[in-house]
């Protein structure tokens, strides 16, 4: 059960990620996200000491939240056909999610302005590539996979799932990707990689 003072944080929290995706990092103010999340500026200072700090914990959280599950595809009681089936599917459908595709473009914009791209590297795609990484290797020890660098791997593997959907909607040329047509997106990247990566 969270204490007064955790429920408080993640109102803070829950309020910032909203004011950072409806208006980017540079638009958004402390006063806006104090408002929505209630209480005072002092308050809100108390838990956060900036605006970087607090953007930092939105996109943590959003990260853990959403990515975990993600990972637990790659169960090792399944074939690696299976598991990187169910993993690329899950995966494809989430980074096609409009409130993600936002985070991104959020990102992106602001890149260049002190930590942001890195942090946002250093939680999604390289967390993301290490643990995919982690589970090439040991298809690759286990003979179920040819041997290769099990990093360039995992890179080559998000590359495909990103391929057909990515610039389609960062560019706005799409709104969202129907579940049905992210499956079959996944499928055929999937499969690629199965090819590229066969015994």
């Amino acid at each position: 059960m969270r204490t007064k003072s955790e429920t408080k944080r993640q109102c803070i929290v829950d309020a910032a990620k909203e004011v950072f995706r409806e208006l980017g990092f540079g638009a958004a103010s402390m006063s806006e996200i104090c408002a929505r999340a209630g209480g005072s500026k002092a308050t809100l200072y108390s838990y956060f000491s900036s605006k970087d700090e607090l953007f930092s914990a939105a996109m943590r959280e959003f990260a853990e939240t959403h990515m975990e599950g993600v990972f637990r595809e790659l169960d090792p009681l399944r074939t690696p056909a299976e598991a990187l089936h169910a993993f690329g599917a899950r995966f494809l459908l989430l980074i096609a999610q409009p409130e993600l595709i936002s985070w991104h473009r959020t990102v992106f914009s602001e890149a260049c302005k002190g930590d942001f791209g890195k942090l946002f590297y250093k939680l999604g795609p390289a967390e993301g590539q290490a643990n995919l990484s982690a589970y090439l290797a040991r298809c690759m020890a286990a003979g179920s996979l040819r041997q290769a660098d099990s990093a360039v791997a995992a890179q080559h593997l998000m590359g495909l799932l990103k391929s057909e959907c990515i610039d389609v909607l960062l560019l706005g040329v799409r709104d969202s990707v129907p579940e049905a047509e992210g499956r079959a997106m996944a499928g055929r990247a999937v499969d690629a990689f199965l090819r590229a990566y066969a015994v």
